[in-house]
């Protein structure tokens, strides 16, 4: 069984923290949430999906990070 380099699967979850970040900042980047106003709830709902969508995001790929770093150590210690 071959296994994909660990930047393979690292770049979907950059990806999606990338695409997170920017659902956080586009409120203020597009400019439908005014800087001296309470948040709307268009703005709170961007603000909670992108932060969730980060954390998920780097959550899996310190997953993968993890998985693919124990077989690679396991090959190595079996192969010995």
């Amino acid at each position: 069984m071959t296994t994909q380099p660990l930047r393979v699967p690292a770049i979907g979850s950059f990806l999606f923290a990338a695409i997170g970040v920017w659902i956080v900042l586009a409120p203020t980047a597009v400019g439908y949430q005014p800087a001296t106003e309470a948040w709307t709830g268009a703005t709170a709902n961007d603000v909670f999906v992108g932060a969730g969508l980060i954390v998920v995001s780097l959550g899996l790929l310190v997953a993968q990070l993890t998985a693919g770093v124990r077989t690679r150590l396991a090959a190595h210690t079996a192969r010995d």
